[in-house]
């Protein structure tokens, strides 16, 4: 055993550095590879955001017997007809005009939509959504459109709303990467 020789096993400083330099380009590659996967779910958790909040308002209006609006927010009262990714909010609507007034209260705020448009259009061309004490709509059928800020159509997403107050999701049926409205046509930012 004496005089045996160990081998010394381990990197050099250089062998170390160039697979460091090799996984940094690989992980960048798998970062800008994911990107498009991050902006889908991104924008599948702004519609539902919106779904929510537009289920949530039926289910007050139906189990309150009460007209309830979902409606563009930032504080306690109704905003701007293009506000609506600033924030929202459910109210019980006493008089069912569409506008919060002082007393009627205030069931659920909803944050604002970092990065995303939110355009609600309607039969009765009004910015608010009021559902029924019977869940249907205000006779308000109509469609929620969630739009990325840089316009990319891909990531849009829409909502249709029946005047029975049900929603459904558009999809894409031609395959070109944009949902489809109602009507079959590509939904634009």
């Amino acid at each position: 055993m004496a005089g045996e020789r160990f081998a010394q096993t381990g990197l050099t400083l250089s062998e170390l550095l160039a697979v460091l330099a090799v996984a940094a380009v690989l992980a960048g590659a798998a970062v800008a590879g994911m990107s498009p996967l991050i902006a889908r779910a991104k924008a599948d958790a702004a519609i539902e955001q919106m779904s929510r909040a537009i289920q949530f308002t039926r289910y007050q209006a139906i189990t309150r017997r009460s007209t309830a609006t979902l409606c563009p927010a930032r504080e306690t009262s109704c905003g701007r007809r293009d506000s609506w990714h600033e924030g929202a909010m459910v109210f019980l609507d006493a008089n069912a005009d569409g506008d919060r007034d002082s007393g009627e209260e205030v069931l659920q705020r909803l944050p604002p939509i970092a990065g995303y448009r939110v355009r609600w259009r309607s039969f009765r061309n009004r910015k608010s959504l009021s559902m029924r004490p019977d869940g249907t709509t205000d006779w308000q059928p109509g469609n929620m459109v969630v739009c990325p800020t840089n316009g990319d159509a891909r990531h849009a997403r829409q909502l249709i709303v029946n005047a029975q107050g049900r929603l459904r999701l558009s999809r894409d049926h031609d395959g070109d990467g944009v949902v489809e409205d109602a009507r079959g046509r590509p939904v634009s930012c």
